[in-house]
């Protein structure tokens, strides 16, 4: 018999409820608790089910089944289900809302009350000089954000984990247009804020004439072994109005069995410079710029998870 007001909570009801693990599916405890897959996970201990699918469930297991969804609740909203756990000795009572709170965690799953505090990144600065040429230069500059595996990349990610990409321009030799252009080009772009699950913020710079600005790419909504652009900008500096600078995101592709998208986010800033006159190559023009890169992070809170997706390495590439 279903789990229904009346009726013994037998253990396939319990089980039913928390699930396998891995698991999916709306009515699973586990598919967004434990390993779930994909988009779903915050890789937290899973929850057992009853040794005996004919047998009842015990108030220990009822206790820790709420317990865990008030979690995770707790995780996504800031309260809880409003569902209190039993304890032993105590009858086990039919719960209407049991099904839906489990639903609700399930659609809700990727949402967070807070996180950590932003731990900011080191920036690391590359100089790119040229001397006087018509020609147009071009040159990418990355940062990469790794993660120990492809399970721990997508918890961090699942649980409210966020990167920051930033990206600034100094003079590094002698003031010319062409400098003067691609450093307010880093300034119009900025960076990247917010890069999470499914969607990222967005720029981070102002100025400029914005081409993309795709706020719906994030780790699992990237594309495998190829760069998607998250920001272009073309400069509107006098006579190098067809500089160009776009900022594009490339996951590394599946690494693991559960869906993920890899253990690399590497994000390139693309500088494109011409030498003046809005075409290229109309006068000779040279180029001295230091470029630096940073991620921040902003990892997952860790009042209502443990800390399953560890330490996330930046380099720059």
């Amino acid at each position: 018999m279903a789990y229904s007001q009346g009726g013994l909570i037998a253990a396939t009801d319990y089980n039913n409820f928390v699930g396998g693990n891995p698991a999916i599916g709306t009515g699973s405890i586990n598919a967004v608790w434990s390993t779930g897959s994909g988009a779903w996970g915050y890789g937290q201990s899973a929850l057992s089910q009853s040794a005996s699918s004919a047998g009842l469930v015990t108030a220990t297991q009822w206790a820790t089944l709420i317990n865990t969804l008030n979690s995770i609740l707790t995780h996504q909203s800031g309260s809880g289900s409003g569902i209190s756990a039993t304890t032993a000795g105590s009858t086990i009572t039919y719960l209407s809302t049991l099904s839906t709170s489990i639903g609700t965690a399930y659609t809700n799953a990727l949402t967070f009350a807070s996180n950590a505090a932003v731990t900011v990144g080191s920036g690391t600065a590359s100089t790119w000089t040229s001397g006087s040429t018509t020609s147009t230069l071009t040159r990418a500059f990355g940062a990469r954000a790794a993660f120990a595996s492809a399970d721990q990349a997508r918890y961090f990610f699942n649980a409210g984990g966020r990167l920051k990409f930033n990206v600034s321009g100094a003079q590094s030799s002698s003031t010319t247009g062409r400098t003067n252009a691609a450093i307010a080009l880093c300034t119009d772009t900025g960076g990247v804020a917010t890069f999470g699950a499914n969607t990222n913020g967005g720029r981070t710079g102002s100025g400029g004439t914005v081409g993309t600005n795709n706020t719906a790419i994030g780790y699992h909504t990237s594309t495998y072994n190829s760069n998607v652009t998250i920001v272009s900008v073309t400069s509107t500096t006098s006579s190098y109005t067809s500089d160009t600078a776009t900022i594009t995101v490339i996951t590394n592709g599946t690494q693991g069995s559960n869906n993920d998208h890899g253990i690399y986010v590497d994000f390139w800033l693309n500088l494109s410079s011409t030498s003046g006159s809005n075409a290229g190559g109309s006068f000779d023009d040279s180029l001295g710029i230091s470029v630096t890169r940073s991620i921040d992070i902003s990892y997952p809170e860790t009042t209502n998870l443990s800390n399953t997706w560890g330490a996330v390495t930046i380099t720059s590439l």
